[in-house]
């Protein structure tokens, strides 16, 4: 419990910070990943950080969409962007971090776009806002990290798995899946990948893998990308790499020395920058290889 409730205030002043942050006016590009001024600038090949995640959001040409996919008495309220042009493409479904479908989140399936997937990020906290509504209906942070202990695992699986069998029906998707989470979102990544026999890869960052029993069901390759300075998380890679290895799963593992725990967040604090500039290329490659996209 006491390790948990230090996650979500770490979330929580996350998302208070990210609500401070300053937008990038200029628009520059460059920088980020120990080049240029990482508070303000944003390179093309690495998603936005908690600095220039609004203005990236607000600034970009990808064409996206909201879609409301029916789930019972709920409608689950996803964000989609589509590469260039009109050819068929991989789906990636984004999972989310415990503040919420927020900026930052939709500034990764901003990125995956351009890289030529289609990115699906579905908002857990729908339904669960005031009034029955979504997560930017909450008028503060905490609001919807306090909403968010309502959404449980089975829950959020749930919810992805509509969200995934939506996306596979898009006139432009190709039939292959992946998906991709951060902290609460990379722990759901990981489930993911045991539950969903048909993924075809799972990225995790910094999260937490599910219960050695389920890693049997696991079809799918796995990467994990962590920090260095992230003990609690740290701890569970080398007893999930021995058990995948005994049961013939692909589990790929990488630890960034002295990134922190939400270092795509905090790009600019410690080595994050590097972390980041060395996990996203390895992310892109990982999914391009294997969904087959050249």
């Amino acid at each position: 419990m006491r390790a948990l409730a230090i996650t979500i205030l770490a979330v929580s002043l996350s998302a208070l910070t990210m609500a401070q942050a300053p937008a990038n006016p200029q628009g520059k590009k460059g920088g980020g990943g120990g080049r240029g001024n990482a508070l303000s600038d944003k390179r093309p090949d690495l998603p936005a950080n908690l600095f220039t995640s609004s203005s990236t959001v607000a600034r970009s040409t990808m064409r996206h969409e909201w879609a409301d996919i029916p789930m019972g008495k709920v409608k689950l309220h996803t964000w989609i962007e589509y590469p260039e042009g009109d050819g068929k493409a991989p789906v990636v479904l984004v999972m989310h971090h415990g503040p919420g479908l927020d900026d930052l989140e939709r500034s990764v399936a901003d990125q995956l776009a351009t890289e030529g997937f289609i990115a699906v990020a579905p908002d857990l906290l729908s339904g669960f806002g005031p009034k029955g509504a979504n997560y930017e209906s909450f008028a503060f942070p905490d609001d919807a990290i306090r909403a968010s202990v309502k959404v449980t695992a089975d829950e959020a699986l749930r919810r992805y798995k509509a969200a995934r069998d939506y996306a596979l029906k898009l006139p432009r998707a190709n039939g292959k899946s992946a998906s991709i989470g951060f902290d609460t979102g990379g722990t759901y990544s990981f489930r993911f990948a045991a539950e969903v026999p048909g993924l075809n890869a799972a990225v995790v960052f910094y999260g937490m893998p599910p219960e050695q029993s389920m890693l049997a069901e696991i079809h799918a390759p796995v990467l994990g990308l962590y920090g260095g300075d992230d003990d609690r998380v740290d701890s569970t890679i080398e007893p999930t790499q021995a058990a995948m290895k005994k049961l013939g799963k692909m589990y790929e593992a990488h630890v960034y020395p002295h990134a922190t725990h939400f270092f795509m967040v905090y790009a600019v604090e410690g080595e994050n920058g590097a972390a980041v500039a060395q996990a996203w290329p390895t992310t892109i490659a990982f999914l391009k290889q294997n969904m087959a996209l050249q």
